[in-house]
């Protein structure tokens, strides 16, 4: 009978053993391929970095046109934005005009709710989404009159709390209370965490643009006119002679502020690069945030994303 419980003691010993084995064998498995992975996005990255830095460093066309000379960092769809092959890696790199998004962390609460009713949603909605979205980044507890902190959320069983911080993934709206699939679906492609948040005239969508002071439908369709017909505007007074007197006033009064919250080129793009091995289900994603100043290009930050 012992003898008996001893081959079972040694078989139970070796299955844990075993198991433990291909456990172990597994993870590092899963770490070389994340390591690759991450290499060939790490790789793509640069392939787009190379290509922007490329841009600045091509002299513009001097000789005479009817047009202003385009902004070097325009037209990013056409980067590089196929599958990059690396022996068995692979790597996507996607590119965006940071100045063509909201930005989550710069947004003031007027600007975020004329940029729902933009999308559009109902005013009271809009209301009641913007006050929730800034009760979760801002460092309080103290709730607005229409928003939600943390006691809220504990009262309705959230998964997730108020950061009381500044949203460090698109993603983390989510789980703002009011965020529902389908209405994250319309707002992700439209907002960043990344940038100054200036807004690019000459790129930034119809709603992106109502979000800012003085910008009504008839200058945000002027502007989308210039998009269209690839004319950029070139400054605030330019876009004024294009307006009748109600909207030139509407502009001009808004003046001041505006002048320090648009662009009218590309200064900041973001690089999102995700890398896998084929036939690996992991994978792995970098991002990072170029800026220019005149010809030179800089990189401000630069993360790996869980």
């Amino acid at each position: 009978m012992a003898a008996l419980w001893l081959v079972v003691l040694v078989g139970a010993t070796g299955y844990e053993l075993s198991v433990r084995s291909r456990s172990r064998r597994l993870a590092v498995a899963n770490m070389l391929e994340h390591t690759a992975a991450l290499a060939a996005a790490d790789a793509a990255l640069e392939t787009v970095r190379g290509q922007l830095a490329m841009r600045l460093g091509q002299p513009l066309d001097a000789r005479p046109t009817a047009t202003p000379p385009i902004d070097r960092w325009s037209d990013l769809g056409l980067l590089s934005r196929d599958t990059i092959t690396l022996g068995e890696a692979r790597a996507w790199p996607r590119v965006y005009d940071a100045g063509a998004r909201i930005q989550l962390n710069r947004v003031t609460e007027n600007d975020l709710r004329r940029f729902l009713v933009a999308l559009p949603l109902d005013a009271g909605e809009a209301d009641r989404l913007a006050q929730r979205i800034q009760d979760w980044r801002d460092l309080d507890d103290f709730r607005r009159a229409r928003g939600a902190e943390r006691d809220d959320y504990l009262r309705a069983g959230a998964k997730r709390l108020p950061a009381n911080a500044d949203f460090s993934r698109v993603e983390e709206l989510r789980d703002v209370d009011g965020m529902t699939p389908d209405l994250f679906a319309r707002i992700s492609p439209l907002v960043t965490v990344l940038g100054t948040g200036q807004i690019n005239v000459n790129t930034a969508p119809r709603a992106v643009l109502l979000s800012l002071p003085g910008m009504g439908d008839e200058a945000v369709a002027a502007i989308v006119r210039a998009q269209v017909s690839r004319r950029p505007i070139r400054s605030i007074e330019e876009l004024t002679t294009m307006l009748s007197s109600g909207a030139r006033s509407s502009l001009v009064e808004s003046m001041s502020e505006l002048q320090g919250r648009v662009v009218f080129e590309s200064r900041e793009v973001v690089v999102e690069a995700e890398g896998w091995l084929d036939g690996s289900p992991v994978h792995a994603r970098e991002e990072a945030l170029l800026a220019r100043g005149g010809d030179a290009m800089f990189t401000i930050g630069r993360r790996t994303l869980q």
